[in-house]
C-alpha cells in the first residue's frame, strides 16, 4: 500500500514539474506538445522546442550573447540574461529573463502565449490554453551539391612531387563522399563537375543555386611557396581577417584570371558583385560558420592533422550561393607528406568520412530533430 502511494506522489509530482501546451495546425498536421517545466515555480520551455514544433532554427551567438531564432520565415533575436527580445527594429519584454542551464535555454511560457501571437499574428494564435498555428516552413536539407575544385585545363595546386594535381584529388574525393552520403542520409547529392572538365567559378554556384541546394561544399586542397607549411583549413565567405587566409584566397581566385578571362573576367567580379553576393550570403553565415566547424572538428579528429582552423575569406566560388557554403582545404598537396596522404585512398576515406559525420550532425540540427 505504501509503495502505492509512493508510486501515485511520484507520478503527480512529475506531472507537476512537467508539462506541455498543446499545437494544433490548421493544416490538419498533426497536434504537437511544447513540453514545459518548472523552474523556481515558473512554468518555462526549453527554446529547442520551437526547432521540433515550429521548424524553427535555433542559432546561438555567444560572442553577442544572443539567441537568433527563425521562425516562418522571420527573425527573433534574443538577449541572453535577459527577458528582452528584438524584432523587425522593436524591442519586447517577456518579463522572465532567460534561464541557461546545461547548455540549454529555458524562455517563460508567456513568449509562447503572448509575445509570438503578437508578433506574428497571421500565423500563431493562442485560445483556451492552446496554440493554433500554419503549417511550419520546411527547412530540413533535402539536396547537397558538393563542388570538385578546378577541372579541365586549371589543375589546381600541384603537388611536392609535380606528379599530382589538385583538380584529380578534388574530383576522386567529392565522389566519394556524393557516394557515403547518399547510402546513409536521405538526401539529394549532385556534383559541380562529375568528370575532368573546366566549370567557371560563377557556373558552379549558379548550378547549386538552380538546384535549389540547401548546402554547398567546395573541396579543395591547399598549396604553399614553403613546402613545411601543412594543416586542414574550413573557409566561409567574408572579406578575410589574415594575411594566410588572403594569400589562400588569391590562389584560389587566380583561376579567373588564367582561366576565365583575364582582367575583364575579373572585373565581373568587382567589389559591388562582392557586396551584393555577401548580402545574398548574410542570412547563411551563422549557418556557414556552424557548418565549417563541425567539419574542421571531424577532420581534425579522424585525421589527426594540423588545425589551421575555420576562417572567413572572399573566395569567388562561394559568392552568390543562397544556402549555407563553405570551402574545405583538406591539406597542403606542396607538402611532402601530406601530399602522399591526399592520394591515399584510406586518407581520402578518413576525409570523406569526417565530412560525412559533420553534413550529418549539420544537418540533425539544421532539420530541427534535436
Amino acid at each position: 500500500m505504501k509503495r502505492a502511494i509512493l508510486f501515485i506522489s511520484l507520478i503527480m509530482l512529475n506531472s507537476l514539474l512537467y508539462s506541455a501546451i498543446k499545437v494544433e495546425f490548421k493544416s490538419g498536421l498533426s497536434s504537437e506538445f511544447v513540453q514545459t517545466e518548472l523552474i523556481d515555480n515558473i512554468e518555462y520551455f526549453n527554446i529547442f522546442e520551437l526547432n521540433k514544433v515550429f521548424k524553427a532554427i535555433v542559432n546561438e551567438d555567444i560572442l553577442d550573447q544572443r539567441l537568433k531564432v527563425n521562425i516562418y520565415g522571420q527573425q527573433l533575436i534574443i538577449l541572453m540574461d535577459s527577458s528582452y527580445l528584438l524584432f523587425r527594429g522593436e524591442q519586447y519584454n517577456f518579463t522572465r529573463s532567460v534561464v541557461q542551464e546545461n547548455g540549454k535555454y529555458y524562455l517563460p511560457t508567456k513568449f509562447l502565449s503572448t509575445i509570438l501571437p503578437k508578433l506574428l499574428p497571421e500565423k500563431i494564435s493562442f485560445d483556451k490554453g492552446k496554440l493554433i498555428a500554419e503549417k511550419p516552413i520546411d527547412n530540413s536539407i533535402k539536396t547537397i551539391v558538393i563542388d570538385p575544385g578546378h577541372g579541365g585545363k586549371d589543375p589546381g595546386a600541384i603537388g611536392y612531387t609535380k606528379k599530382n594535381f589538385e583538380k584529380n584529388v578534388a574530383l576522386t574525393v567529392a565522389k566519394k563522399l556524393q557516394k557515403k552520403i547518399i547510402d546513409n542520409l536521405d538526401v539529394t547529392v549532385l556534383l559541380a563537375r562529375d568528370k575532368d572538365e573546366f566549370v567557371s567559378l560563377q557556373q558552379r554556384t549558379q548550378f547549386a543555386n538552380q538546384n535549389n541546394a540547401d548546402l554547398f561544399i567546395s573541396i579543395h586542397c591547399n598549396a604553399h611557396r614553403n613546402s613545411k607549411v601543412n594543416g586542414i583549413e574550413v573557409f566561409y565567405l567574408s572579406t578575410a581577417k589574415t594575411d594566410e587566409a588572403r594569400a589562400v584566397e588569391a590562389l584560389e581566385n587566380q583561376v579567373v584570371y588564367d582561366y576565365e578571362g583575364g582582367e575583364e573576367a575579373v572585373k565581373k567580379y568587382d567589389d559591388l558583385a562582392f557586396i551584393l553576393a555577401d548580402m545574398a550570403q548574410s542570412e547563411h553565415l551563422e549557418e556557414s560558420y556552424h557548418l565549417g566547424t563541425k567539419l574542421q572538428a571531424e577532420m581534425i579528429s579522424k585525421t589527426k592533422s594540423h588545425s589551421r582552423g575555420v576562417k572567413q575569406a572572399n573566395f569567388y566560388v562561394l559568392r552568390g550561393a543562397y544556402m549555407p557554403a563553405v570551402l574545405v582545404e583538406m591539406g597542403f598537396i606542396s607538402n611532402k607528406e601530406e601530399e602522399k596522404k591526399l592520394t591515399n585512398s584510406s586518407y581520402q576515406n578518413k576525409i570523406v568520412d569526417a565530412i560525412f559525420e559533420g553534413v550529418k550532425d549539420f544537418k540533425i540540427r539544421y532539420d530541427n530533430m534535436e
